[in-house]
C-alpha cells in the first residue's frame, strides 16, 4: 500500500514542508522491521525503488520504501507527483523547481528519525528495526552528504548510493562521523572513481565495487522512465547492485561480511586499461583480476561504458571460436557460475541471464540482445 501526505517542520536552516510517499504491507506484520528511504532524483523521483532495485525485489523480501522531498521551496498539491517515477517531468533539487528555497538535507535525516516514533509512521510501517538510505546519480549527492557531514549518524544502519561522484566516505568512517555499512556501486561511466576505490581503512563498513562495461543509466527491461534506454545495451550494473543490497542488508543484521571491494583498472592518470577487446578490467586491492558479466568476459563485443551505453563488434559463436551453441553455452555457463561465485548476482538472476543466452540458437547473449530484443526482455524462445 501506498501512502502520500506531508512532512513539515523546522531545521538549522528554517520551516519546511514536504510531500512523503511511503510504500509498506498493508499489515505491517508482514514486513521485515527495515525501510529503505529514498530522496528523490530530479527526473525519475523514486527510479531506485521503480526502476534500479525494482518493486517486486523490495517488496517481495518485505522492505518497506520511503521518499521525501528534501528542498524547501512552496509546496501545492500538484507536487506530489513529483514522487510518481511514472509521471514525466523536470524537476530539480529533491523534486521542487526553485522559487527561492533552499536543498536541506537535514529534511531527510529528520524524516528518518520520525519514521521509528512518529504516531501515523508507526501505523503505517509498524516497528521499524533497521532504516537504510539509497540515491543514485543526481539523489546520491544527499546520501553521501549525509554522512560526510555526520548528519546520518545514528540514523541509518546501511547506505547504497550508485552511479555516484565527488565524495569520500571512507575518509568520513575513519573520523568517527558514520558508524553504519556503506556499499557504492559504480557504472564504468563513472570511471576510475579514485575518490571511491576501496584504500582498506574501513573494512568493517565499507564496500566499493564497479561493473565493466555498464552504461550510467542502463536498460532496465521494463517499461522505461526514458524511452531511450531502451535496447541501448545487454550490459548492466542492475543485477549487480541488487546482489549488493541484500548483502549490505545481512552485514547489518547477521555480521556477514560482503565480498572484498573492486574497481576498474586505471593507469595513473585515471585512464581505464582495456583487454584486447577494449572492454574495462576488474580488479581487487592486490591488482588480481575479478569476475566481470559473463558476455564481456567471452569478448562478445566492445561495451562502451557510457552515460547511455552502447557496443560495437559483436561477435558470433564462431567468431568467438566456438563450434557450436552447445560449446558457447558450456562457456557462458561457466563464467556465469564464475560471476555468481563471487557473489555478484542473485542465483534466480543468473539463472534469467543463462536463459536468455539459450534462447535464439546460433545466436550469443548480446546478438539475442540486439536481433530478438522482446524475446530477450520476456525470456521467450525464438520461433
Amino acid at each position: 500500500m501506498a501512502y502520500d501526505g506531508i512532512f513539515s517542520g523546522r531545521t538549522s536552516t528554517g520551516k519546511f514542508r514536504v510531500p512523503y510517499r511511503i510504500a509498506a504491507p498493508v499489515n505491517p506484520e508482514k514486513g521485515n522491521q527495515t525501510v529503505l528511504v529514498e530522496p528523490p532524483h530530479f527526473n525519475i523521483a523514486l527510479g531506485a525503488r521503480v526502476f534500479y532495485l525494482g518493486e517486486e525485489f523490495l517488496f517481495s523480501r518485505g522492505f518497506s520504501h520511503a521518499g521525501v522531498g528534501w528542498s524547501t521551496t512552496s509546496f501545492d498539491g500538484r507536487n506530489r507527483r513529483i514522487l510518481d517515477p511514472t509521471v514525466p517531468g523536470v524537476f530539480i533539487n529533491g523534486g521542487f523547481i526553485e522559487e527561492n528555497g533552499r536543498v536541506d538535507d537535514e529534511i531527510i535525516s529528520e524524516f528518518a528519525k520520525a519514521l521509528k516514533i512518529d504516531r501515523i509512521a508507526r501505523r503505517i510501517l509498524g516497528d521499524i528495526e533497521r532504516r537504510s538510505i539509497t540515491g543514485f546519480s543526481d539523489s546520491s549527492d544527499p546520501v553521501l552528504r549525509l554522512i560526510t557531514s555526520g548528519l546520518a549518524e545514528g540514523v541509518f544502519d546501511f547506505a547504497l548510493p550508485f552511479t555516484a561522484f565527488g565524495h569520500d566516505p571512507q575518509a568520513a568512517i575513519s573520523a568517527g562521523l558514520y558508524d553504519g555499512k556503506i556499499i557504492v556501486v559504480n557504472s564504468e561511466f563513472e570511471g576510475a572513481s579514485s575518490e571511491f576505490v576501496d584504500r582498506g581503512i574501513a573494512l568493517k563498513q565499507y564496500r566499493f565495487y564497479a561493473v565493466a562495461g555498464s552504461p550510467h543509466i542502463p536498460d532496465h527491461l521494463v517499461f522505461a522512465s526514458l524511452t531511450t534506454t531502451n535496447r541501448t545495451t545487454p550490459a548492466s550494473y542492475s543485477p549487480k547492485l541488487r546482489a549488493h543490497f541484500l548483502q549490505g542488508d545481512k552485514w547489518v543484521r547477521k555480521g556477514k561480511q560482503p565480498p572484498v571491494s573492486h574497481h576498474l583498472l586505471a593507469a595513473a592518470d585515471g585512464t581505464l586499461i582495456e583487454d584486447e577487446n577494449g572492454n574495462a578490467i576488474s580488479v581487487n586491492a592486490s591488482g588480481e583480476r575479478v569476475p566481470r558479466l559473463p558476455f564481456v568476459e567471452l569478448g562478445e563485443a566492445h561495451y562502451i561504458g557510457d552515460f547511455i551505453d552502447t557496443y560495437e563488434s559483436v561477435k558470433t559463436i564462431q567468431q568467438l571460436g566456438f563450434d557450436t551453441h552447445n560449446d558457447y553455452l558450456k562457456a557462458f555457463r561457466e563464467k556465469l557460475a564464475d560471476y555468481l561465485d563471487a557473489r555478484n548476482i542473485l542465483k534466480e538472476e543468473a539463472e534469467e541471464m543463462f536463459r536468455r543466452a539459450t534462447l535464439c540458437p546460433p545466436t550469443t547473449y548480446t546478438e539475442t540482445y540486439r536481433d530478438h530484443y522482446d524475446n530477450f526482455v520476456d525470456i521467450i524462445p525464438c520461433p
